[in-house]
């Protein structure tokens, strides 16, 4: 087997959803919680894994296959998709714990058990491990070596797309710091990122039915889900100035570079692979992949503009723990201050009732 595209985008979803995982997790499991680097970093580690899971629907080894070259490991695919929707349901409903156990059993069996498998000599994986780079295997079983494949890739890579890269960073990393956005900038972002999306993918497989359909599906189902979240901690709406003050979120910067990424890893299969372009399963789901990545933005503008429609219900910033003691003390102090006086109101008049003169 050797090392393709399809293979390549594989490895590198996997490496970096097993990277992300503990991070995701210890963020809520930690002594000082950290939401928003948690929702940053599940965003990226569900795109991650499911990304994983779709591509290995296009790896077959006949070697070790059952059935039309799928083997036993590539059972763990409906495993993953079907968790992944699972654990998006209990965060809708609410239920944190339930979507707390379904991501960590999702990510030790998922990531840590297929990593188990994938190592197993054989595998495309395996032999690259226990074979090439430690020598413990036949060099009949070992992959042959591609080593001049990424600064191939890289070299062919237009210029231009390395300065889309440099905006797209700066435009996430904006979104990472607390800031004041109006009404029109809330629904620029959702617009471009969405109408980039859907040119990257029209533009590698056409505006068929079937394209489209899975596109516009995938979104709307994750715009729904998005909108049944709760407003993320801090957020405030100004009906005044008509401005939204927003706590800074790695989110956006985590489907910023999902989008980008999954448009350059397309771009690369299909100029080394052309004939992936006719495999309509292949184009439905990179299609579908869009569609999520476009409707989770869209999402997160609908629940703001769902809360400048109703600004009664804005949140407000929580305080820091001492901040809240503080305040509390002063408030104490004041109402102390004032019943005092009104006491020495009332005794100073109840005197001179006794004693007019």
């Amino acid at each position: 087997m050797q090392l393709t595209p399809v293979i390549a985008v594989h490895l590198s979803a996997a490496l970096g959803a097993l990277a992300l995982g503990p991070v995701a997790l210890w963020a809520r499991r930690s002594r000082a919680q950290h939401p928003r680097l948690h929702r940053a970093f599940g965003y990226a580690w569900v795109t991650l894994i499911a990304a994983t899971a779709v591509s290995a629907l296009f790896i077959r080894n006949s070697e070790l296959a059952l059935l039309a070259g799928f083997s036993l490991i590539h059972l763990l695919i409906p495993f993953t998709l079907g968790l992944l929707v699972l654990a998006i349901w209990f965060v809708a409903r609410g239920d944190i714990t339930g979507h707390r156990k379904t991501m960590q059993g999702l990510y030790f069996g998922a990531c840590v058990g297929a990593g188990v498998g994938a190592l197993l000599p054989g595998r495309y994986l395996g032999n690259l491990v226990w074979g090439q780079w430690l020598g413990l295997l036949s060099p009949s079983r070992i992959p042959s070596r591609d080593n001049h494949m990424v600064a191939l890739i890289l070299s062919n890579t237009p210029s231009w797309v390395w300065g889309l890269l440099v905006a797209l960073l700066a435009v996430g990393w904006s979104k990472t710091r607390s800031r004041r956005v109006s009404l029109t900038r809330i629904t620029l972002l959702p617009l471009g990122l969405g109408g980039f999306s859907l040119y990257g993918m029209v533009s590698a497989f056409g505006a068929s039915a079937a394209v489209l359909g899975g596109w516009l599906m995938a979104m709307l189902l994750a715009q729904w889900v998005v909108t049944q979240l709760p407003q993320p901690a801090g957020v405030r709406y100004d009906a005044a100035n008509r401005q939204f003050q927003l706590p800074g979120s790695w989110v956006p910067m985590a489907l910023i570079m999902g989008i980008f990424l999954t448009r350059y890893a397309v771009g690369v299969a299909l100029a080394m692979s052309p004939e992936l372009k006719a495999d309509g399963l292949f184009t439905v789901v990179i299609a579908s992949l869009y569609g999520v990545f476009s409707g989770i933005f869209a999402g997160r503008a609908m629940r703001l503009l769902r809360l400048a429609a109703r600004p009664g219900v804005a949140t407000t910033p929580a305080l820091p723990r001492h901040l809240k003691e503080s305040a509390a003390t002063t408030y104490t102090g004041r109402l102390n201050a004032r019943i005092n006086r009104l006491v020495q109101q009332a005794r100073g008049q109840m005197a001179l009732q006794r004693d007019p003169w």
